[in-house]
Order: structure tokens, then C-alpha cells, then sequence
């Protein structure tokens, strides 16, 4: 009952931005054949997908107010303004539906620049929003191919290239982000 629940609030959510509806239905798609693969609840999976984004249109203000109520209030400080929507779409998750579980959870809070130590439902999550088929770059592309065979790597690789993009912009990078990095770097360096 969940699922369909959810997804009609996509529909409503995303009904005037075809554009981001199709970026959560690509993370859905993509999310699903991943958890196929790796062997990951399809379930669950489905859910973070489709709520990983539920609050990206609202304000700064909601995004705070959410946040402060669920988390501690460095998070504001921790993190920049657009990376506020992993927080609150969380909230919303656990508030609108009343999903607790964590796992779940923080495969939508981590959505955006990862963690260390993610779960398999994390890393599913994560990439799935970085790799969706409507996502056209080079570098989604070569991540593409990886992650169908080894999620560590992807993720490594997913990551390093968005620091790379935000440090050439000149962008705020949370310091987790670079501790995300060096976590799945380490990973692949005792991987082989």
C-alpha cells in the first residue's frame, strides 16, 4: 500500500516538472536492476528511489524547519542549501508514511555525496541518482558501466568525479564528502 501511495504523491509532487519526474523514475528504473543484481531488497529500494527527491522544490525554510526537527542543527552548517533535500526528504519519508527503517532512511539522506561505510541499499540509492539513464555525461556513462559490476568502485568513482566538478566550480564541498572519497578509495585500494 506504501508504494502506490508514494507514487502517486511523485505524480503530484513532479506533475508540472517532467523533467524531475523523469530523473525519479530513472533512479527507480535504475535502482531496481541494481538491487536485482546485487541482491538487494527491490522493495525498499524502490521506495528510497522514489522518495529520494519528494522535497527538492520546497524552500530553504521548509528544508530547515524539517531538518531541525529530525536532526541536529549542525546539519545546516555541515551541509550546503541544495544538498538540504536528502535531509528533509527523509523527514518526509518517515513523517508522511511512517518508515523507520534506517536503512531506508539513510539511503535517501546520503543520496547526494554519500557516506562512509554505506549499506548495499545506500550505495544502490547513491549511484542510482548519479548514473539514471537521463543523466547524459561522459562520466555518468563510464560510472555506468562500473557499478553494474562492482558498487564500491562506482561509487568511488561517482564521488571523485563530483568533487572534482564542484572544486573546479568552486562549489561547497561538505567535509564528508571528502571522507566519503577517501573511505571508498581506501576500499579500493584493499579490494585490488
Amino acid at each position: 500500500m506504501t508504494l502506490w501511495r508514494i507514487k502517486a504523491d511523485v505524480e503530484a509532487t513532479f506533475a508540472g516538472d517532467s523533467e524531475r519526474k523523469a530523473h525519479v523514475y530513472g533512479v527507480l528504473a535504475t535502482a531496481l536492476q541494481l538491487a536485482r543484481i546485487h541482491k538487494i531488497d527491490k522493495r525498499k529500494a524502490a521506495m528510497a528511489a522514489l522518495l529520494h527527491d519528494m522535497t527538492k522544490h520546497c524552500s530553504q525554510e521548509v528544508h530547515k524547519r524539517m531538518i531541525v526537527r529530525h536532526y541536529k542543527e549542525e546539519v545546516l552548517n555541515e551541509y550546503a542549501p541544495p544538498l538540504y533535500h536528502a535531509f528533509s526528504a527523509a523527514v518526509f519519508a518517515y513523517e508522511r508514511y511512517g518508515i523507520d527503517d534506517q536503512d531506508l532512511l539513510r539511503s535517501i539522506e546520503s543520496h547526494t555525496i554519500g557516506r562512509e561505510a554505506m549499506t548495499p541499499l545506500e550505495k544502490i540509492v547513491f549511484i542510482s541518482d548519479y548514473i539514471e539513464p537521463n543523466r547524459p555525461y561522459e562520466a555518468c556513462k563510464r560510472v555506468r558501466k562500473i557499478a553494474f559490476e562492482n558498487l564500491d568502485k562506482a561509487v568511488y568513482q561517482a564521488m571523485d568525479n563530483s568533487i572534482r566538478l564542484f572544486e573546479e566550480e568552486g562549489g561547497f564541498i561538505p567535509d564528508a564528502a571528502y571522507k566519503a572519497r577517501e573511505y571508498y578509495q581506501e576500499r579500493g585500494k584493499a579490494n585490488g
